[in-house]
């Protein structure tokens, strides 16, 4: 049996029942709506003709549930506890698009529930309250409705809400079609959700403005939807309602996204997508995201984390499982693994892209770093990388591969001449990352990268250097594997192309000596050993007292500087350096 639901009518909890109703409910037990519905009706049965669609009057939005569960407007005949329900427009602009117009169950603002902006309809069950609304339950089965919204400011709590969403949302960047979307400067607080959505961007949770969240102990679950029939590839934001297929990824939904100035934290949940990615963040000016003590899977395909501009993504004890990228590094974009989070990937660990770079991968305090391909990847920018008493595994053998970007979207953007399907480049994705042209120094193009207190079984390759040095640091760290500049090239021998997209980022390396002006440098301390398994080329090699340099058991090591054999020992070298194992 329906439960009574608990509506806000100003500033006064009314609980209506099933009796209740149908008590407010005109005397239309068998009706066609009119072509302009003015106010809330209930109807027992209501027919809808295919071109007498009912709108609602400016200003007003029109929303329509059947047996409390919201459904697309569209003709047909609905029999049951069937509402029509008038709410005031939410009108929310974005960039240069049309303005959207949301519909919500539960809309609150500056902390307090709104009924004239809210489908009171669409709430099966639960209580709203001024400071709080409990036990919600929600279900969408159409397109473009969101469960809750929270802006404005104040605080504002939502314990236990179960929503189930099916059916596309309407623009991702935005948080239009959520399930909870928070922004305004609110500080909302959400215990034990249960979120399940399907639909093409059909986000669970979005969180923008400057809006800071809470989730505690969610179970969040999100499925690829059904494109439109119409729909044309596109990248334009606020437009795409599929991942970019140039990160070699498929998919078409976001569990979450987190955008403009937000802050979110994620403890002790589970995040499950089935395609594109879990924990995202976009069109950013300065956002932060912790997750603590949870687990994100991604099943299909996608990433675990999408880190873009001043974003930084902070993963604490946490497991991130995924079918394809670890996490996503752009522009400036930063991501931290510490307190034992583990990442395992069946494809690349960490990947790292577009815009001027300058972000921070930190692998710290126990964590573990496991991919199947290259463990991390650094394609057409400069990054810090600091690993610190964690491991990094890569069972193709490739711990650290630097490379021209191969994403043939990104070749085209930073030439000047944005592809088809783009009308401009995302923000933070052009030839100056998300900074006007000349607003800022360029990003250092180096890849800079401290190893401590680790050890690590794999090969290290500069296949950038027409424009980048890779300076690595080995302190307290014992590596066996080859450490080279390379020339990179598509392992297939073909570009990738989008056919052939799951091949973006799959290169294979030949050693070759570095260029005069960029290299590769290596610092071993004192405490370090390198075992050096095939032909490696430098630039600069610092050996600090102690240090150990070897080659395979059995074999010998020869070092050759500028083409003259050099004995080993502790000191600096430079050149055109070459380390071979005889």
């Amino acid at each position: 049996m329906r439960k009574p639901v608990l509506i806000i009518l100003g500033t006064i909890a009314v609980a209506l029942t099933p009796a209740a109703w149908s008590k407010l409910a005109s005397d239309n037990a068998s009706a066609k709506p009119p072509a302009v519905v003015s106010e809330t009706t209930h109807y027992d049965v209501l027919t809808i003709n295919a071109g007498s669609v009912p709108t609602a009057a400016a200003g007003k939005t029109l929303t329509l549930t059947v047996d409390g569960v919201e459904t697309d407007l569209a003709p047909g005949t609905y029999k049951g506890n069937v509402v029509l329900s008038v709410a005031d427009d939410i009108p929310v602009s974005f960039m240069a698009l049309p303005v959207h117009h949301f519909r919500t169950a539960l809309y609150v603002h500056d902390g307090v529930p709104v009924a004239s902006k809210s489908v009171a309809a669409a709430v099966l069950s639960g209580k709203v309250e001024p400071r709080a609304a409990i036990d919600l339950r929600i279900e969408s089965r159409g397109e473009r409705f969101n469960a809750v919204v929270v802006d404005g400011s104040g605080s504002y709590t939502l314990d236990h809400p179960i929503i189930d969403l099916t059916g596309n949302g309407g623009n991702d960047f935005a948080g239009f079609g959520a399930g909870i979307m928070a922004t305004g400067k609110t500080r909302l607080t959400v215990e034990r959700p249960i979120i399940h959505t399907q639909g093409a961007i059909r986000t669970a949770v979005f969180v923008g403005g400057a809006a800071t969240v809470d989730v505690n102990d969610a179970e969040i679950e999100v499925r690829n939807g059904t494109l439109p029939p119409d729909y044309k590839f596109t990248v334009d934001v606020g437009k795409m309602m599929e991942v970019p297929w140039m990160l070699g990824l498929s998919g078409n939904a976001r569990a979450t996204n987190l955008v403009e100035d937000g802050t979110v934290h994620y403890n002790r949940s589970h995040i499950r997508v089935q395609g594109w990615g879990a924990m995202s963040t976009d069109v950013t000016r300065h956002t932060r995201m912790f997750v603590t003590d949870s687990l994100i899977e991604v099943v299909d395909s996608g990433y675990g984390a999408y880190s873009i501009g001043d974003s930084v993504d902070t993963f604490d004890h946490s497991v991130i499982r995924v079918a394809d990228i670890g996490a996503i590094m752009a522009a400036e974009g930063s991501v931290t693994f510490t307190n034992g989070t583990w990442v395992q990937s069946d494809r690349y660990g960490v990947m790292m892209h577009s815009g001027t770079g300058g972000g921070t991968l930190t692998i710290d305090k126990g964590s573990l770093l496991h991919a199947r391909q290259t463990a991390i990847q650094v394609k057409g920018i400069g990054t810090s990388i600091v690993v610190d008493d964690a491991k990094v595994v890569s069972d193709s053998g490739v711990i650290l591969q630097s490379m021209e970007n191969d994403d043939p979207f990104l070749k085209a953007m930073m030439s000047g001449h944005p592809p088809a399907g783009m009308g401009a480049p995302p923000p933070g994705m052009g030839p100056d990352g998300d900074h006007p042209r000349g607003s800022r120094a360029p990003a250092n193009p180096d890849v800079t990268a401290v190893f401590r207190n680790t050890s690590l079984a794999g090969d290290f390759y500069n296949g950038r250097t027409g424009r980048s040095t890779m300076r690595l640091s080995f302190e307290n760290a014992t590596i066996v594997g080859v450490i080279s500049t390379s020339k990179t090239a598509p392992a297939t021998g073909k570009e990738p192309t989008r056919e052939t997209y799951r091949e973006i980022g799959h290169v294979s390396n030949s050693v070759s000596p570095p260029r005069p002006d960029n290299g590769l440098s290596v610092m071993l301390d004192g405490r370090s050993h390198w075992t050096v398994t095939g032909r490696s080329y430098l630039s600069n090699l610092t050996l600090a007292p102690g240090a150990r340099l070897d080659a395979l058991p059995g074999n010998r090591l020869r070092l050759t500087v500028n083409g003259k054999t050099q004995p080993l020992h502790a000191g600096n070298y430079r050149g055109s350096i070459l380390l071979e194992s005889f």
